[in-house]
């Protein structure tokens, strides 16, 4: 009760700020000591472990309705991003292909309003799957019906995200129970700093692929591998990392063999059939987009400079070595006998590792795993990431997106040491290494085995 508390201060404090790009310093300062609690909090439930009943889980939810809500009125400004689902979901009200169309063509001149100086990537195409286009085409629908200022609607372009968000939420507690862990631990994701800002104050659609994706986790682990394949399916129609964990969620190994799901299989290329229709012609093109993002452009990335510095500068060669080092990482979790959650953990944190472009709502994509899997070094970067907004003062003041190398290594110096120093005692067996959570989960393991 005490952190929650806490952590409610800590939104109380941010949602004074009203818009937070305008004053990133204090932001940080903030979001950095509501960290503090939510951290003791997850430690609370790890080290209680099974005495967290049902009316825990109760609190842990209430507290976490309260936290969002607090920061529901807040302006959508440290990222464009919600400006420019709004702008995709106009142009496509008028008869526009989103990848095709960029912003900056003569053709779309009369979309330009009063939130057009925000429209990010005015000379790219759109990067989303087509269930998110589709998203962004009815949420624009139905926002310019609700309300005709322009402002307006991108801040009710929060909504469906967020209560996404909430889906996810509920999808993890369904998981967890499919893993034989209480519920209590979705507090890891539910009271998580990281996602309250980025869905629901900043609005950020990854909230769907990341529902989607714990959905199909919660199926696999129940062996209903059909509904996983569909859930996942659905998952990467709405962004395309989770396409990587199909070997894990779609194909695991049951009952010692390989087991292909033909019905969902099938299923699920009706759907992509589907859902790809309407955008038939464009989308083959989304291809650009995703190599921009794959290695020619470069945001708050951490392992993919030290790959930069190895290969003399040459981002090509860089992207190129990033991607079969992420290969061969998947390969050596498919061939290993780790559950689907642990192995979709290291697909994803590996993937953001060595990713050339690292937002800080990407960590999102992992951190309803950590309740199933709490790393500590993980949960650390969930806090940490924040400072990569720094960015944010001199994009506004001047229109200069330049990261400090000294606040980007405060970022990333602390998370890859730690991961170092646990890999090497986890092959060395030094138990001393090894925190509460790890070694009260495994002795979990250990029961649900032997029974």
């Amino acid at each position: 009760m005490l952190c929650a508390v806490a952590v409610e201060l800590g939104c109380v404090a941010l949602a004074g700020l009203v818009r937070p790009a305008s004053d990133v310093p204090t932001f940080l300062t903030y979001y950095l000591l509501t960290g503090v609690p939510y951290l003791i909090a997850c430690w609370l439930v790890l080290a209680r472990g099974r005495a967290c009943g049902r009316g825990t889980t109760r609190w842990i939810w209430a507290a976490a309705i309260v936290f969002r809500l607090t920061l529901l009125p807040l302006e959508p400004s440290l990222s464009e991003d919600s400006v420019r689902y709004r702008w995709q979901g106009m142009m496509q009200d008028a008869g526009g292909d989103p990848y095709l169309a960029t912003p900056d063509e003569e053709r779309w001149a009369g979309l330009q309003d009063a939130t057009w100086r925000r429209v990010t990537g005015k000379d790219k195409a759109s990067a989303y799957g087509p269930v998110l286009e589709q998203l962004n085409l009815w949420c624009y629908r139905a926002a310019r019906w609700l309300h005709g200022d322009p402002w307006t609607q991108v801040w009710l372009f929060k909504l469906p995200f967020a209560l996404a968000d909430l889906w996810a939420g509920l999808c993890l507690g369904w998981l967890l129970a499919g893993v034989g862990l209480p519920r209590s631990l979705a507090v890891i994701y539910l009271w998580s700093p990281l996602a309250l800002t980025e869905f629901w104050i900043e609005g950020h659609n990854d909230s769907v692929a990341v529902a989607l994706t714990i959905l199909a986790l919660g199926f696999t682990v129940r062996q209903r591998l059909d509904p996983a394949l569909v859930a996942l399916t659905l998952a990467a129609l709405s962004k395309f990392w989770p396409a990587l964990l199909l070997p894990f969620v779609a194909w695991p190994r049951v009952a010692g063999k390989w087991v292909v799901p033909w019905r969902g299989l099938a299923f699920s290329a009706a759907i992509v059939c589907v859902a790809c229709w309407p955008y038939r012609e464009g989308l083959p093109a989304v291809q650009d987009s995703l190599l921009g993002f794959a290695g020619g452009w470069r945001n708050n990335d951490s392992l993919f400079s030290i790959l930069v510095l190895l290969t003399g500068g040459d981002t090509q060669l860089a992207s190129g070595v990033a991607r079969w080092s992420l290969m061969a990482v998947l390969v050596a979790v498919r061939l290993t006998r780790i559950g689907p959650v642990a192995a979709s953990l290291a697909a994803v944190s590996s993937l953001l590792l060595l990713a050339p472009n690292c937002f800080p709502w990407y960590l999102t994509w992992m951190l309803p795993l950590l309740a199933v899997h709490p790393v500590p070094a993980l949960l650390l970067w969930t806090l940490l990431a924040s400072l990569a907004y720094h960015v944010v003062p001199a994009y506004e003041a001047v229109g200069e997106w330049s990261y400090d190398p000294a606040l980007t290594a405060s970022e990333y110096v602390p998370v890859v040491g730690w991961l170092a120093v646990a890999g090497a005692s986890l092959l060395a067996g030094h138990e001393a290494l090894h925190c509460t959570a790890g070694r009260w989960l495994r002795e979990v393991r250990i029961k649900l085995a032997r029974r």
